[in-house]
């Protein structure tokens, strides 16, 4: 909640259902909002069902000792024996950022070497990158590998952790594990995920072990060296939006979600940089927008199109170059706020169940990608370091920038054919575009790759690599 409470609440819409605000996780505080001036502080708890259970507290006032009072008052509800009894587990809001493990003893084990890599990285990565090593660590790598002295780890260790992870399904948030699933059980595209996740724990892994060796405690490479990640072909991104899908899912968002899902389109920012965006960052310096650092360190301009910058200047017009560019409907940042809304308008669009806001950056790297734009220019756009990965994810949507380029650069051979060429115009531009057809997203593309790069540069345990061929071939 805001400290200028009544101004904050005042920006409320009135509406049916109450304002929430996250106290723990599964604990909610919010106000109803009855009229422009007059509501009531309610609870919240999620039951073990998965359900919620909602308490009416007291009247609201403009006042924060009031809003201390509310809170006191849902916090003894939360804990009164007969709602204990039906709610579920409440956890901290905000991700862990400690390791769930106390290493012990004089011998120097793989949880030793990880507390020191945690420690280094917490100076060194930025916070999205911490959190997300972090929750890895704890979930993967200390249950089953913590315990082993480092001196003591070998190729097997790794065989062995390699298998659990890939058989193991993915956790979602704070939802029970399901059960284990034998590598034959895997789907193509699960396997696919499965190995990309077992590669980004192994090169945490690995520079850990490295770290531990580079600080002396270890004098053997052997506890980094026999770690490899497993070879993986990446699978390019296929559910991008045609710019009608585009326009049905601006017409299923509210006005508040149109105006986030439109200035991603425009310019293919993540959504946490769109929520942080403010006035003063639109036409800074540059014909577009100054993004400020969350995922890399490095900030950066995104450059619009005239339609794209009208969009920004018409939501900027008369407002505080403090303020938000976007906003929630409260009148607060998003923070995070979009997902279920966002998943309702995908649904109401008739659109892919699996599209999800992210999505947008790759529609607008792809749209750029078809219109034949530098690889260079889209990774400048859209902050990367270099064009692999952009190659690598929208590579397989480049075919036009190829035709293009073939069309422009190659120099005449036989005048007779050049002057048929002119001739028939409208015929071979017919048929350019009619090769492409309505599916666009297979244009150029050759399938049956597998998850298996045609060249294996990665050295890797060979039971582990015939046990996920063999799984392959079984699907």
């Amino acid at each position: 909640m805001e400290i200028d409470l009544h101004n904050a609440v005042r920006s409320l819409p009135v509406r049916n259902a109450p304002h929430w605000e996250i106290l723990e996780y599964c604990r909610h505080i919010g106000i109803a909002k009855t009229h422009e001036d007059r509501g009531f502080w309610v609870a919240r708890i999620r039951t073990k069902a998965g359900k919620y259970k909602q308490q009416r507290l007291m009247p609201w006032e403009a006042d924060a000792d009031t809003q201390a009072h509310a809170i006191q008052m849902a916090r003894e509800w939360f804990s009164s024996p007969q709602v204990a009894v039906m709610a579920s587990d409440p956890y901290p809001k905000g991700s862990k950022q400690e390791l769930g493990y106390c290493p012990w003893g004089e011998v120097f084990t793989v949880g030793h070497a990880l507390r020191d890599y945690v420690a280094w990285k917490r100076i060194a990565a930025t916070q999205s990158h911490f959190d997300s090593m972090v929750s890895l660590i704890n979930h993967h790598i200390l249950p089953r590998l913590g315990y082993v002295p480092i001196d003591e780890l070998n190729g097997r260790h790794i065989a062995q952790f390699s298998l659990d992870v890939l058989e193991t399904p993915p956790k979602r948030g704070n939802q029970p594990l399901q059960q284990r699933r034998a590598l034959s059980d895997l789907t193509e595209e699960e396997l696919r995920k499965r190995k990309k996740t077992l590669n980004g724990l192994i090169s945490i892994l690995r520079l850990a072990m490295r770290l531990a060796w580079e600080n002396g405690e270890t004098d053997s490479e052997r506890a980094w060296r026999c770690i490899r990640r497993v070879p993986l072909s990446e699978v390019p991104r296929t559910i991008f939006l045609t710019r009608p899908e585009c326009q049905k899912l601006l017409k299923s968002c509210r006005p508040d979600l149109r105006d986030l899902v439109q200035g991603a389109l425009y310019t293919g920012c993540r959504v946490t940089e769109l929520s942080r965006m403010k006035v003063r960052d639109v036409a800074e310096h540059v014909f577009g927008v100054y993004v400020t650092p969350s995922k890399s360190r490095k900030p950066r301009y995104v450059f619009l199109p005239d339609e794209g910058m009208a969009f920004f200047l018409s939501l900027c017009r008369g407002r505080e170059a403090n303020e938000y560019v976007f906003l929630h409907e409260s009148g607060t940042s998003w923070q995070g706020r979009h997902k279920h809304l966002f998943k309702a308008a995908v649904r109401d669009a008739d659109l892919p169940e699996e599209f999800v806001f992210h999505g947008l950056r790759h529609t607008y790297a792809r749209q750029l990608v078809q219109a034949g734009t530098p690889l260079v220019v889209i990774a400048q756009q859209l902050g990367h370091a270099n064009t692999d990965t952009v190659s690598r994810t929208y590579g397989h949507l480049a075919p036009q920038i190829r035709e293009i380029q073939v069309k422009t650069h190659f120099a005449e051979l036989d005048k007779q054919y050049v002057r048929q060429a002119k001739m028939m115009e409208n015929e071979l531009n017919a048929l350019s575009k009619s090769l492409q057809g309505d599916d666009w997203r297979a244009y150029g593309l050759v399938n049956g790759a597998g998850t298996w790069p045609r060249s294996n540069f990665a050295i890797t345990d060979p039971d582990i690599c015939d046990l996920v061929r063999r799984a392959e071939r079984t699907n």
